[in-house]
């Protein structure tokens, strides 16, 4: 299969999960809107989502993987399939010794991460109480990082690749259930929020435990399946043996780990810093997740398709990175653009429903338009990551991403006070830059990177064909002002007839003008590469 037609394919799939994973958060602002409630949420669950992160969901693979073949190789099948039983039972053991500390420090946490919520008020106690109730998932999910890594190990892909698309359905089917049992959004207080809230954690613990069961049944009779002998009670001894040899495995994948959950960080701090105004937490967090749609797609090629090819060590790795960096530039400038300009019409099409009102659509387009400008940085920040990743300079990719997370939180929280929700937004415009030029910088001098003939040519005309689909997205927006207002399912066609113009008219203009081949694009993905 050529490397465009494997991209194409691994952008389908991860846009599908987004997607998916899209109508869940616009399930939670019907439910919630963008106040104190939606405030309480997004602050209660985003402590437990860091903690995810850390104990490896989904970012276990390149310390696994490498293990159990390792382990095959020299030991034999029976060692390494010892090897991942001790692995899942330390992340199970990990996951219940994090939600234990979690759940005694939940106050104290949110009153640091949430420095805006007074105790006492119903924004800091449903943030306790949704982040105590979702700490039951950390030992879930877990194991199934283990478990989808032990699949991946076992030749077993398609599986666990859908995991996501299952935790959110049933994340939807928990949802719709409470939407059915509340009759409307949540109010702001009293007992229909804390039971909303409650509604909210059932389920995102449903979402690990579905996730869970797909990949153990990923698991179930593949090559490494983890030896179940060992739970028999005269196993206990090989079993701790097997845990104590799968321990340096690993922790050998703390720095990718940490590096998967510097964004969520980012976003953390950026949410603490906009605490104290009502709904800027919330509105914060529905921006980010429409950032975060093209950044996905971005983010999955790169690391399924971009690293490989680069860890290869090819001469032209430069080369490559640089072509990597347009293929960013190439979907994000559109995007961000797009965003921007029409930052109200798509939140009212999108989650103008329920709970959410004209003053949660007024905050949450205010924040969509300021992260947008982040979304081009963004987008080469994680590409030049991953070929840092993929040249063994992970110390590069973790001092960048620390430096950006100190800015980032000193820009949020000193420009939170005179500018309110837009100052949180602002840092973390900073924190992308600041993450961007480091790794730029450290490649460059590391001879990784280099702004070739190609890439002076193409850049200024991606910026040509995008700047002329913004005057095109603007001069829509106004012609079409009242329809796009409406919302319902009327401003949603006008919206996405606009977005189809936009688009066709950004690939013409950067076909024409020399950015983008498509005689070129069209032959690759028909072509097959020299190792199908």
């Amino acid at each position: 299969m050529s490397l465009l037609r494997h991209a194409s394919a691994v952008a389908v799939m991860v846009l599908g999960s987004r997607i998916l994973g899209f109508a869940r958060d616009a399930a939670v602002a019907a439910l919630f809107g963008a106040g104190a409630v939606a405030d309480a949420a997004v602050a209660g669950l985003a402590v437990p989502q860091l903690a995810r992160r850390l104990l490896g969901e989904g970012a276990l693979n390149g310390a696994v993987v490498p293990a159990l073949l390792r382990a095959e190789r020299e030991d034999g099948t029976a060692a390494a399939r010892r090897l991942a039983f001790g692995a899942a039972a330390v992340q199970f053991l990990a996951g219940l010794v994090v939600a234990g500390l979690l759940l005694l420090a939940m106050p104290q946490l949110v009153r640091l991460l949430a420095p805006g919520f007074a105790p006492g008020e119903p924004r800091f106690d449903g943030a306790v109480w949704v982040g105590r109730l979702t700490v039951l998932c950390l030992p879930m999910a877990a194991v199934a990082g283990v478990l989808a890594a032990i699949a991946n190990a076992s030749g077993r892909m398609s599986l666990p690749s859908l995991s996501p698309l299952i935790g959110n359905i049933a994340v939807l089917a928990v949802l719709g259930l409470a939407f059915i049992g509340t009759g409307h959004g949540a109010d702001d207080s009293g007992a229909a929020a804390t039971a909303a809230l409650g509604w909210l954690a059932a389920a995102t613990v449903a979402g690990a435990a579905a996730q869970l069961a797909l990949q153990m049944t990923a698991t179930l009779g593949c090559r490494f399946a983890p030896d179940l002998a060992l739970l028999a009670p005269s196993g206990l001894p090989s079993l701790v043996r097997a845990a104590a040899a799968a321990l340096p495995t690993l922790l050998g994948a703390g720095p990718s780990l940490l590096a998967a959950a510097l964004p969520a960080l980012r976003f953390i701090i950026a949410g603490a810093a906009a605490s104290g105004v009502l709904g800027g937490v919330s509105a914060l967090f529905y921006a980010s997740r429409l950032v975060e749609l093209p950044l996905g797609v971005i983010a999955a090629v790169a690391g399924a398709v971009l690293l490989p090819v680069l860890a290869q060590g090819a001469a032209g790795a430069a080369g490559a990175a640089m072509r990597g960096a347009e293929a960013a530039l190439a979907l994000s400038l559109p995007a961000a653009i797009g965003l921007a300009l029409l930052a109200e019409p798509i939140v009212v099409a999108l989650f103008r429903h329920g709970a959410f009102d004209a003053e949660a659509v007024t905050t949450t387009s205010l924040a969509l338009e300021l992260l947008a400008l982040t979304l081009p940085f963004q987008a080469l920040e994680k590409i030049l990551a991953a070929v840092a990743f993929a040249q063994g300079h992970s110390r590069l990719v973790m001092g960048a991403s620390l430096a950006a997370l100190l800015v980032g939180a000193l820009a949020g929280f000193a420009l939170a006070g005179p500018l309110g929700l837009a100052g949180p937004a602002l840092g973390l415009l900073a924190s992308s830059l600041v993450g961007l030029a480091g790794l730029a910088v450290g490649l460059r001098r590391r001879r990784a990177l280099a702004l070739d003939t190609e890439a002076r040519r193409r850049v200024p005309r991606l910026a040509l064909a995008a700047a002329a689909m913004g005057a095109c997205v603007a001069g829509g927006d106004r012609l079409l002002a009242a329809p796009l207002a409406e919302g319902g399912l009327a401003g949603f066609g006008t919206l996405g007839l606009l977005i189809l113009v936009a688009v066709a008219l950004y690939v013409g203009v950067a076909h024409l003008a020399g950015g983008l081949d498509l005689r070129a694009l069209k032959a690759a993905l028909r072509s097959k590469s020299a190792t199908a």
